[in-house]
C-alpha cells in the first residue's frame, strides 16, 4: 500500500516534469505559427539558408550520447537564457524597424518571450538551481545590423528555438523515465553568463 502512495517530492517533481513538457510543446506550436507570420511579414523564404548568422544558440550542437541528459536540460537553461535576450532584441527590432505599426505580430512575439521566461524558470527548478544573479542582456543592441540581417537572425532566432522546444520535451521524456522522483541533477552545474 505504501508503494501506491509517492511522496510530495516525488509527486512534486512529477508534476514539474509535466508542466515543464506541456509548456515546451506550446512554446513549439506557438513558435510554428509565429514562424509562419514572421516569413510572409518580411518577405523571406523559409529555405533561405542561415548559416551565416552567429549568436543564436544551436540545439543541434552536440551529440546526444555526449552529454548526460541533466547536462542537456542545463544547455537547454543557458540557451533558453540567451533566447530571452535574443527575443527581446527581435522584439524591439519589428517594433522599431521593420513592423512598426503590426501590434499584434508584437504581442505575439512578447508572448513566446513570457513562455521561454516560463520555461526557464522551470528548468531551474527541475535542475535544482537556486535563483542564479543571471540577468537578461540589459537593453537591446541593435546597432551595426542592416534591415535584412534583422530580419534573417529573426527567422534563425525562432527556428532554433522551435528545436531547442522539441529537444527538450526529448530531454524530459528521457530524465523522467530514467530517474522516477529523483530530478535531473544535485545542485546547478549551469553557470550565469
Amino acid at each position: 500500500m505504501a508503494s501506491a502512495e509517492q511522496n510530495p517530492v516525488t509527486l512534486h517533481h512529477h508534476k514539474l516534469y509535466n508542466r515543464t513538457i506541456l509548456l515546451a510543446r506550446k512554446i513549439h506550436g506557438d513558435v510554428a505559427s509565429l514562424l509562419e507570420s514572421y516569413v510572409e511579414k518580411q518577405g523571406l523564404d523559409r529555405t533561405i539558408c542561415l548559416d551565416s548568422v552567429d549568436g543564436v544558440p544551436s540545439a543541434a550542437t552536440q551529440p546526444e550520447g555526449e552529454m548526460t541528459a541533466a547536462e542537456r536540460l542545463g544547455a537547454g537553461l543557458q540557451a533558453y537564457r540567451a533566447f530571452q535576450a535574443l527575443l527581446g532584441e527581435v522584439l524591439e527590432e519589428q517594433r522599431t524597424h521593420l513592423t512598426p505599426l503590426d501590434t499584434d505580430f508584437h504581442a505575439s512575439i512578447h508572448s513566446v518571450l513570457l513562455q521561454v521566461q516560463a520555461l526557464a524558470r522551470q528548468l531551474e527548478e527541475l535542475l535544482g538551481c537556486d535563483r542564479l544573479a543571471w540577468e537578461a542582456a540589459g537593453p537591446p543592441a541593435l546597432g551595426g545590423l542592416s534591415l535584412f540581417q534583422m530580419k534573417l537572425r529573426g527567422l534563425k532566432v525562432l527556428q532554433e528555438l522551435a528545436h531547442w522546444a522539441v529537444r527538450t520535451v526529448r530531454d524530459l521524456h528521457q530524465v523522467a523515465t530514467h530517474s522516477p522522483g529523483s530530478g535531473p541533477a544535485r545542485g546547478c552545474q549551469v553557470q550565469a553568463e
